[in-house]
């Protein structure tokens, strides 16, 4: 199972980080290799972006189903539409001191099926990049 586990210290007042995450609207277009996004329903979102996969690059469809959430975490469950990929992740805001606060971001995929065999090996060095790149530009969007 791929995992990525990536934290960011910001300086930014911890209410506008919550609200920040909280708007799936406002993060949505960061994640690497976006191309859509849409919401079927209220809570949840649906993902396609760009994969490179070393020598494969595809368009990736995924669900992101959110579990609970509180002001400082927001918690989800990732359904493959496109692939049999699926995991869960989080984002989750950890008070530092003053007016700084960390981000941290969390996702875990795992590949099944026919292509399993290839494709774990490959998320195995994705899904770190993903979610590095994902808190970085999060924690840029949400301090300005």
């Amino acid at each position: 199972m791929a995992t990525g586990l990536y934290s960011k210290e910001i300086q930014i007042e911890k209410e506008k980080l919550q609200a920040f995450i909280q708007n799936k609207e406002e993060w949505a277009e960061l994640i690497p290799g976006y191309l859509h996004h849409e919401f079927p329903n209220e809570q949840d979102m649906i993902w396609v972006f760009q994969g490179d996969f070393g020598l494969i690059q595809k368009a990736v469809k995924v669900e992101l189903k959110y579990k609970e959430s509180t002001t400082n975490q927001v918690m989800f469950d990732l359904i493959g539409l496109s692939d049999p990929i699926n995991g869960d992740g989080f984002f989750e805001i950890r008070q530092e001191q003053g007016d700084t606060c960390q981000l941290v971001g969390n996702l875990t995929m795992k590949a099944s099926g026919f292509l399993a065999g290839m494709m774990n090996p490959i998320l195995e060095k994705f899904v770190p990049q993903l979610v590095e790149q994902l808190v970085q530009k999060m924690a840029i969007k949400a301090s300005q």
